[in-house]
């Protein structure tokens, strides 16, 4: 009885997204060009009128919940629904979910609740990553959990790797064989009759030794569970001291230097790259936070603005607002270990 009201409930649900779900198919480049509109609110609302965090966090969480939701639909295909069958698919939509809107979750319960609130909010929310993240990686086999878990398409480049795909061929599931589709195939006289090259999969490497394993396995936990880490130091020592900021840093320099062993035996797939890249560039970000930034970035960083938009033509209209804004993004943004 329960399934036949589900079934209805979500076939009612269907028909009326429907017409939307065939926009989205149809127009991927203006419907990025709107999500971009839309996302730049966030920055123009910051700082202009009374409550303009939240406003700002709640457009950006908004927005990026409506672009993940769009995703979805174009994903579909041609499907007249989405299907999510496997709990791996559902871990990795609640975690985007959770990185669109952690930041709007903790600074709404600052306002109902104060300090406390906000640390409290802040602990579900890293409790709840890590437990799924590690889920992610010892039982479904993820190498590296990318971040957001689920990527934002790339709307301008969709259409032509359909029209890619439906040339060059497509891939068996178990041997990896490019088959060549016949809308791909040339003239016989243009034939060269070779064979397609195989494409790489996600899981590159099958043939890795358990022991390379291991250590992904070992890199990337630390990884994972660094913001509980990072929350315990800070139980012991305080908010802004030395200690959760160095421990924080360590771990992230301890599995990086894991993967960069690991990655001279074994290659790594363009995503799991980008991520990689992604997490050594913002090694960058420990200048921004406390307490070095306190005791050594900010000064500089002030002297570089000031010293730009006194030389520098028109780099006042630049370097004025980010002065301007700069204390509030570092303690909205930058304590966040797991950025």
């Amino acid at each position: 009885m329960v399934r036949m009201v589900l079934s209805t409930m979500n076939s009612s649900m269907l028909k009326i997204i429907e017409p939307y779900r065939k926009w989205v198919i149809k127009n991927p480049q203006l419907l990025a060009d709107l999500e971009k509109t839309v996302q730049c609110l966030s920055y123009f609302t910051a700082g202009h009128f009374h409550n303009s965090t939240f406003t700002s966090e709640l457009i950006y969480s908004v927005s990026n919940l409506i672009v993940l939701f769009n995703d979805l639909l174009m994903c579909s295909g041609k499907r007249m629904y989405i299907k999510f069958p496997q709990f791996e698919s559902k871990i990795k939509i609640w975690l985007t979910v959770v990185e669109y809107t952690e930041t709007l979750l903790e600074i709404s319960a600052k306002k109902l609740g104060g300090q406390s609130g906000k640390w409290f909010m802040i602990t579900v929310i890293q409790i709840f990553k890590t437990v799924l993240r590690l889920l992610l990686v010892h039982v479904y086999k993820e190498r590296i959990v990318k971040n957001p878990p689920i990527q934002p398409l790339n709307r301008e480049k969709l259409n032509e790797s359909k029209d890619e795909k439906l040339k060059e061929g497509f891939v068996l599931k178990r041997s990896g064989t490019v088959i060549r589709s016949i809308r791909g195939t040339d003239s016989i006289h243009m034939r060269t009759w070779e064979p397609l090259s195989s494409v790489a999969h996600d899981n590159v490497n099958l043939n890795s030794s358990s022991v390379s394993e291991k250590n992904f396995k070992l890199a990337e936990s630390l990884y994972i569970i660094k913001p509980l880490l990072h929350l315990g130091c800070i139980s012991l020592t305080g908010e802004k001291q030395w200690p959760p900021w160095l421990l924080s840093f360590a771990v992230d320099l301890l599995s990086l230097k894991i993967y960069n062993k690991e990655a001279k035996a074994v290659s790594f797939s363009t995503e799991d790259e980008k991520e990689l890249f992604t997490r050594r560039l913002a090694l960058l970000l420990y200048l921004l936070k406390s307490p070095f930034y306190d005791k050594y970035s900010r000064i500089r960083i002030y002297a570089v603005l000031t010293a730009l938009s006194k030389n520098v033509p028109f780099a006042r209209l630049l370097a004025e607002p980010i002065k301007k804004y700069l204390p509030h993004w570092q303690s909205t943004y930058f304590y966040m270990w797991s950025s």
